[in-house]
């Protein structure tokens, strides 16, 4: 008997993906989840996400530079936000064998961590939306296809949807 979304299943889950708008930035992440009854579940874990941003140095700021004070120097570089996420789940669709189409909401919560113009640790949290499509391919092994949706008002770039695919394994 195949025991899929029944009441305290855990399962760990590996997912990488990245930035729909934008550059497409690195995102991954390891999860633990433990099924509430065969329509919900939770989900822990932690995270990895890059976020382009421009910076601008002024001579001030650059000892390599002239002392004119005008901006002169630009350039790329990625921000890395390190973070711990939650989150509920609900199963929208099934087809109770081996298909299953879920929401969920839930929140983050870390640092993210700037080069430039100067080294700068920031604290993130907020909330975020996903969807989320289980396929199982073995019996306890199901590949996710999921997109989610951060919001960080502390953050460079508040706004950042994801793509990201992954592999669930059931521990029972």
């Amino acid at each position: 008997m195949l025991l899929r979304h029944y009441e305290n299943i855990p399962a760990l889950e590996v997912n990488y993906g990245t930035n729909i708008f934008g550059d497409a930035d690195n995102y991954c992440s390891l999860s633990f989840s433990k099924y509430i009854n065969r329509k919900s579940y939770w989900k822990a874990g932690v995270g990895y996400f890059e976020k382009s941003y421009e910076y601008t140095l002024s001579t001030n700021e650059s000892p390599d530079l002239p002392e004119s004070g005008v901006p002169i120097d630009k350039g790329d570089d990625k921000g890395m936000d390190f973070y711990m996420d939650g989150g509920y789940y609900r199963t929208l669709a099934t087809n109770l064998k081996s298909i299953y189409w879920s929401v969920g909401i839930g929140g983050f919560i870390g640092t993210e961590y700037l080069r430039h113009p100067k080294k700068e640790y920031t604290f993130i949290v907020g909330p975020k939306l996903e969807t989320e499509l289980e396929i199982f391919i073995l019996p306890r092994t199901a590949i996710l296809a999921r997109i989610q949706q951060h919001w960080n008002p502390l953050s460079i770039d508040r706004w950042n949807t994801v793509w990201n695919i992954g592999i669930k394994v059931l521990l029972y």
